[in-house]
């Protein structure tokens, strides 16, 4: 969600809702995975909505090809501290609390900090990033918009990875662009970006343990934290300048095999909708019929 709304905080007081449309190209880890959705995202009152539908196309290293289709709902629940994660396929649910969420986190941190002898007194890591305003306008849903265009570049002596070939002593190149329409913000817009925020806060997504996420994946020597590391950063810069954007592009580029500059990750994405009609309530509220997803079993001492 935070793709596609920039900053901005404040108190949410209608309903709004908006459509998006995105396709993700990722070959991060291994094989290739595509991704098709269209997304359906709502607010009510201090509520949120979320609803992908699409479908998952992976490609594994050996050329193995499956397709999966997907049809998933998040329901955000701020006034009761709780989140909702509906497969509708299956038609089961996952429940968690943002209590249970944050104590997760932290717990995972810490045993990562520990095995990496992260400093918890240093700094997050930073990262360049150049803006450029091109002076391009565009229309889109009848609103004007100003593309404009992020590049950050960010070189890591990789470690080993099993499988990954022969140690290369020489540091990788990785960049990463984000290419975007931003058009000012309206009242609506104001009214998503407020609870995305809360819902930040609460689980832990945004503020201290975002920025001890931040540290490991500094400290970390794999595609995959560069990448996330990269990610976050410079989608904290596109929040720096405001406005709503309407269609992106964000593409990370590095090496892989042979290719020392392969597109490693795409995101595309365009807004179709932004409502402030009124919302059914009962949309927000977990559906009937639907049964608790099963949980693993507990490993045995």
């Amino acid at each position: 969600m935070g793709l596609v709304l920039g900053g901005g905080t404040g108190l949410a007081r209608a309903d709004v809702s908006y459509e998006l449309k995105a396709s993700t190209t990722d070959t991060l880890v291994r094989g290739t995975v595509e991704l098709e959705e269209q997304v359906a995202i709502s607010v009510k009152g201090d509520r949120l909505r979320q609803e992908a539908k699409g479908g998952r196309t992976v490609v594994t290293r050996r050329g193995a090809r499956y397709e999966k289709p997907g049809h998933r709902v998040t329901l955000e629940q701020p006034d009761r501290g709780r989140r909702y994660e509906i497969n509708l396929d299956a038609g089961t649910y996952v429940e968690e609390s943002y209590v249970a969420v944050r104590r997760q986190q932290e717990e995972a941190l810490k045993a990562v900090e520990a095995a990496l002898k992260v400093d918890p007194a240093a700094g997050p890591p930073a990262l360049a990033v150049a803006l450029e305003r091109t002076g391009e306008h565009q229309t889109i849903l009848g609103r004007e918009c100003e593309r404009v265009v992020l590049r950050a570049s960010r070189e890591v002596v990789l470690a080993a990875v099993r499988g990954g070939g022969p140690v290369q002593p020489a540091a990788s190149r990785f960049s990463m662009t984000f290419d975007l329409c931003l058009a000012p913000d309206v009242p609506a817009t104001r009214e998503l970006r407020a609870v995305e925020e809360r819902v930040g806060e609460l689980t832990g997504e945004r503020g201290a343990l975002l920025e001890r996420q931040l540290r490991v994946f500094g400290q970390r020597r794999d595609v995959l934290a560069v990448f996330e590391l990269m990610h976050r950063l410079v989608e904290a810069e596109q929040r720096k300048l405001g406005g709503t954007a309407l269609r992106w592009e964000r593409t990370f580029v590095g090496p892989r095999r042979e290719q020392p500059e392969a597109v490693l990750f795409r995101h595309r994405g365009e807004v179709t909708r932004i409502d402030d009609a009124a919302l059914d309530a009962s949309a927000f509220e977990l559906p009937a019929g639907l049964t608790p997803e099963p949980r693993p079993a507990p490993a045995q001492p």
